[in-house]
């Protein structure tokens, strides 16, 4: 009786609930607000767009100066009209670099590594002069810190699993010496001191556990065409299950070092292979931002770009080795790659305080790049609001640059901040406002500040939510790309 009188009360709770029917119903449930996820309509790109779909971004290249650029992440693959959409990747920071300056002999298809190691080479390799450089280069020198974080973790539950097993050895080993010696001898005494040592040592071991991490060999050598480069990935020193690379801008492949940490890398030679870079990412930041620009995808437009028809050129500015800060270097280096690729806008959502606003050698390279070069720069006005004079460099700073501040409409609180009360539009408390210390406006104008975009593949994740005047400066550098594309196409 009592499982019939439950069912007879779901099914009068049932007949008093209205119907459960498709959002697009006539229910007066509203649809999902895709636009927030990336918005569009704020700046008028979708409006854009619509009326100019050929316009979204074909012909412009945009570099991204910023953590780097993952080249296996969603959506940032090809270009709406199937070009490739990473033209190019470059470590600026030298945080990838690899000295690979040691000249050796190929000896029955091996050579002797800095390691000592001796590595088996691909016989399919041409490798017409018989010699190869080699180096070598420590994992987590980069591995992002949240990776390190992540491989360590899993590192060390295999550790602890044969740990524990160990010790439990002996500790076995030791019950059963005390069993079997309940009065032991001089030289049963110093068995037992024996034992006793190796239980004190394991846990000891487990107390200071410090994982080192895989350390990749590295060759590099010439095919009488282009210098190309292989790492030993997998540390079992065989090199023809690796992926031979060659600068990224030539052959655009790259490769994972594993299926644990998802890391993707591509590879530049410079200095007629004395020095091998590793282009890899140091954070997820700069690949959800190189998403906001240009992301492209076809079955799932509401995850699109601003312009996603847009190249980009990936610039790592940030420096793995101290955390994925900026020290200038990168910066330097990436202006030299927005010359040789010839790239139309740079977006820059990395900056920081100044005592000098618009002053200094690397404020002089970006005027130049502008002024001179006609590069349109595009970068963050920083998070530091919502006090006056709150802004950071280069982009609030600097009179050639664009500063862009972070602004949310009722949509992007919706779909990103899951907020129920409809409030109208304004900009986020914390985006910097102006002016300059030294008078000038400081934020130029204001863009989205938040988005959902796609994120390097080690963070296992497909995409993640940003917010921040790092995600508003794409959104209005996207839009700006669109601009150029009609521009170039009449």
């Amino acid at each position: 009786m009592k499982n019939v009188r439950n069912i007879v009360l779901l099914l009068i709770f049932a007949s008093l609930c209205p119907p459960l029917v498709h959002a697009a119903g006539n229910t007066g449930i509203p649809e999902f607000p895709k636009v927030g996820i990336l918005p569009k309509q704020e700046t008028g790109a979708a409006r854009f767009l619509e009326r100019h779909p050929e316009y979204d971004g074909r012909g412009v290249v945009v570099a991204i100066f910023d953590t780097g650029v993952d080249p296996g992440a969603a959506g940032l693959q090809t270009t709406s009209d199937g070009r490739p959409k990473i033209v190019d990747l470059v470590d600026g920071s030298g945080s990838g670099d690899v000295d690979t300056s040691v000249i050796r002999e190929v000896k029955k298809g091996t050579v002797e590594s800095l390691s000592g190691k001796p590595l088996k080479l691909d016989p399919k390799w041409k490798n017409a002069t018989g010699k190869v450089r080699v180096g070598m280069k420590r994992a987590y020198e980069l591995f992002p810190r949240a990776l390190v974080a992540r491989v360590k973790a899993e590192s060390k539950k295999d550790w602890d699993k044969r740990q524990r097993a160990t010790l439990t050895r002996e500790k076995r080993r030791l019950a059963e010496f005390d069993k079997s010696h309940p009065k032991p001898d001089a030289a049963q005494k110093r068995t037992r001191e024996d034992l006793e040592e190796r239980v004190t040592q394991l846990k000891a071991l487990q107390k200071g556990f410090d994982d080192p991490g895989p350390i990749y060999d590295c060759v590099v050598f010439h095919d009488g065409k282009v210098w190309r480069a292989a790492i030993d990935t997998d540390e079992d020193g065989d090199m023809s299950d690796e992926k031979l690379l060659t600068n990224y801008k030539l052959e655009r492949q790259w490769a994972t070092f594993s299926d644990l940490d998802l890391l993707n890398f591509a590879v530049n030679i410079y200095n007629e292979g004395d020095l091998l870079s590793i282009v890899a990412d140091t954070g997820a930041h700069g690949t959800h931002v190189a998403g906001i620009v240009a992301g492209h995808f076809k079955d799932q437009p509401e995850l699109n770009g601003v312009a996603p028809g847009a190249q980009i050129v990936s610039v790592k500015i940030g420096d793995t080795r101290v955390g994925s800060s900026s020290l200038d270097t990168g910066e330097v280096r990436g202006l030299i790659a927005v010359l040789e690729n010839k790239c139309d806008l740079i977006n820059m959502s990395y900056g920081g305080p100044t005592a000098h606003p618009n002053r200094g050698r690397i404020t002089d390279l970006y005027s130049e790049i502008v002024n001179k070069h006609g590069v349109i720069f595009v970068a963050s006005a920083g998070n530091n609001g919502p006090a006056l004079s709150t802004v950071g460099a280069p982009g609030g700073t600097t009179s050639a640059i664009f500063g862009v501040g972070a602004y949310v409409s009722p949509e992007m609180m919706a779909v990103q901040y899951s907020l129920r009360e409809k409030l109208p539009e304004s900009n986020y408390t914390w985006s910097s406002r102006g002016p300059a210390f030294d008078g000038d406006l400081g934020v130029d104008f204001c863009a989205p500040g938040g988005a959902i975009a796609p994120v390097s593949n080690w963070t296992l994740q497909r995409k993640m939510m940003m917010n921040g005047t790092s995600m508003s400066s794409p959104n209005a550098c996207g839009g700006i790309a669109l601009l150029l594309s009609g521009l170039k196409a009449n």
